[in-house]
């Protein structure tokens, strides 16, 4: 196991577990251990028995172990999603009445007061608008999350739908360098026009805002077709030369209120998950070789998923034909 643990770097977790209880002469154990491999993080649900020896045969030890990082993650979210419901329930109905009395506020008394007074009460009113604007930002970010998703899939180019977004961005006057470097293949997919233009809207303001400060700022959105690892996949992957996610948060950067933003809701990233996840596809986060960040999705390409499933057109075809 330690020669396992010195080739395989990412297993050394999984070995100090086994490891340990041996040392301890534990005769059954339980443990949960997190493995970081090049696909993020994974967690295991241990478990090991010891064998006693029998006859000349020497004792042993029985390994099981399940990968349960996808449960976990579904608890989480499920949990989250509750907790957003209801801040977003409880949070909302008091907002309006709160704005309009300000606003009446201003309406009935601010013209009739003396400067000094109405400084003061235009002042504190504004603030009670504009506080309560911002929770309404946030209530609307709840409700996106805890939202039951009701995507309308179509036959969509990835590509095509980057280019669109991009020059929203290149329209504005940014500080920013924004790189395109997509692939000359198709990209085809199954996908909400809708849900997707949001998660790079997402994607590109995080990008931006982390590079805001440099002088050199630069933003790369990245298209590829991803065909060694089983059916094709499309992947999309957007840069920036900014600072990087910390490892203290790149490990939890998916979850809900994880951000390094002194403003904001926190749930960015998180909505972006859920998007992937409708989708049928995966994302992680990562640093890229200059330090900066990198989210990398990968998407189901269209025609990998029309071979995926022959048996479900076949049934579908001989449901239609009515046999």
């Amino acid at each position: 196991l330690t020669e396992l643990a010195a080739d395989h770097v990412f297993l050394k977790p999984f070995v100090d577990v086994v490891m340990r209880h041996r040392e301890l002469g534990d005769a059954s154990w339980q443990e949960q251990a997190s493995l970081f491999g090049k696909h993020g993080r994974q967690v295991l649900m241990c478990r090991g028995t010891v064998l006693e020896a029998t006859g000349k045969r020497g004792g042993g030890m029985v390994l099981v172990f399940d990968d349960v990082t996808t449960l976990i993650q579904a608890q989480r979210d499920a949990a989250w999603g509750e907790v957003a419901r209801r801040l977003a329930h409880e949070i909302k109905n008091p907002l309006t009445p709160i704005q309009l009395s300000a606003e009446r506020l201003r309406r009935r008394y601010l013209q009739s007061m003396d400067a000094d007074d109405a400084e003061v009460l235009d002042r504190a009113t504004r603030t009670i608008v504009n506080q309560v604007d911002a929770m309404k930002q946030m209530v609307n970010a709840f409700s996106e999350y805890a939202r039951v998703p009701h995507i309308n899939l179509k036959l969509m180019d990835l590509n095509q739908l980057v280019r669109e977004v991009l020059d929203l961005y290149r329209s504005t006057e940014l500080n920013t360098t924004i790189r395109e470097d997509l692939t000359a293949a198709a990209m085809n997919i199954e996908g909400d026009n809708v849900r997707l233009r949001q998660l790079l809207h997402n994607l590109l303001k995080n990008a931006l805002e982390a590079v805001r400060q440099k002088p050199d700022s630069c933003v790369t959105v990245a298209t590829r077709l991803v065909t060694a690892e089983g059916p094709q996949q499309v992947e999309l992957r957007v840069d920036d030369n900014g600072p990087g996610i910390e490892q203290g948060i790149l490990e939890n950067v998916f979850e809900p209120y994880v951000s390094t933003k002194l403003k904001g809701s926190g749930l960015g990233m998180a909505i972006v998950k859920k998007i992937v996840e409708e989708h049928g596809g995966t994302i992680i986060a990562d640093n890229n070789e200059a330090g900066g960040a990198q989210i990398r999705i990968r998407l189901m390409l269209a025609t990998a998923i029309s071979e995926s499933e022959p048996e479900l057109h076949q049934q579908t075809s001989a449901h239609d034909a009515g046999l």
